[in-house]
């Protein structure tokens, strides 16, 4: 079990201090893993932990062969897991010992200990319109994957509705000028597509989709993101049952390499349709 402290502050004063379970990398059972949800509130806890709302660590798992260590805590297989250290909640409520382990009472613990970061939280009015355009996408890309006769333009339709959105919101993220929860949903799935897609199936985000890209390239330089991002062979691993598609190479045996690199022509929007338009 891995440890990985983000966070070099003090804990001596009453903030809540918390640590982060998430899967461990199936290729050394100690890097951060590619489970998407796991990144998502690894994201949330991260940008919480910027504005000093909370201190944390987070600490990989490997979810096949869970240490002694981690069943003497808890013995939830579900990730990712909170548990408690020490700190008080925004109700006064002591957080000390308490084990979050399944996905709503992970969600009600992170509301519980933010304080200046609304956005953050999934009720907030912004967050639900940006939901409704983002939250089919990931279910496409996995219908895309599992069926070898879908060209891809359900999915591309999907980005392009994503695309419009951003556009017509003319902000650097989903909901404004920081990170909202709906980018780390979005966020998260958006680079399984980018690279899992072109592992499995050729596929590339079309380049025209000047919007999205922008949104990536903003992404790829916000430390939230690119501190929580798996590297893109767990990514691939994710996909390997799942895929009817088989890769020829093996993955686990490949260096390790981050795709967060963004083609300047993909930047300017005045490229040609590609993947699936008709």
């Amino acid at each position: 079990m891995s440890d990985d402290n983000p966070t070099n502050d003090s804990v001596s004063d009453n903030k809540p201090h918390f640590e982060l379970y998430i899967k461990a990398s199936v290729r050394d059972g100690e890097s951060k893993g590619s489970c998407p949800i796991c990144q998502q509130w690894f994201m949330v806890a991260h940008l919480l932990a910027e504005k000093s709302d909370v201190h944390f660590q987070v600490y990989t798992v490997p979810a096949n062969n869970l240490p002694e260590s981690f069943k003497a805590k808890t013995m939830s297989k579900t990730f990712p897991i909170v548990i408690g250290v020490q700190g008080r909640d925004t109700k006064g409520q002591d957080i000390s010992n308490c084990v979050f382990d399944d996905a709503d009472e992970v969600e009600k613990f992170f509301e519980s200990v933010n304080v200046s970061r609304p956005l953050l939280k999934r009720t907030e009015a912004k967050n639900q319109l940006a939901l409704r355009h983002v939250e089919d996408l990931y279910k496409k890309f996995n219908l895309f994957l599992q069926n070898p006769n879908d060209n891809g333009t359900k999915l591309t339709q999907q980005l392009k509705n994503v695309d419009g959105f951003l556009g017509e919101m003319e902000t650097t993220f989903l909901c404004g000028s920081t990170i909202s929860y709906s980018d780390t949903v979005l966020l998260s799935r958006l680079q399984h597509i980018r690279v899992a897609g072109k592992a499995y199936r050729g596929y590339e985000i079309p380049k025209e989709l000047k919007n999205l890209w922008r949104y990536l390239s903003t992404a790829y330089q916000t430390k939230a993101f690119i501190q929580t991002l798996p590297s893109d062979q767990d990514i691939k691993l994710h996909y390997e049952t799942k895929a009817t598609t088989k890769l020829e190479k093996t993955i686990k045996l490949e260096g390790t390499s981050y795709s967060t690199d963004v083609d300047p022509e993909c930047l300017n929007g005045e490229v040609e349709q590609q993947n699936g338009d008709e």
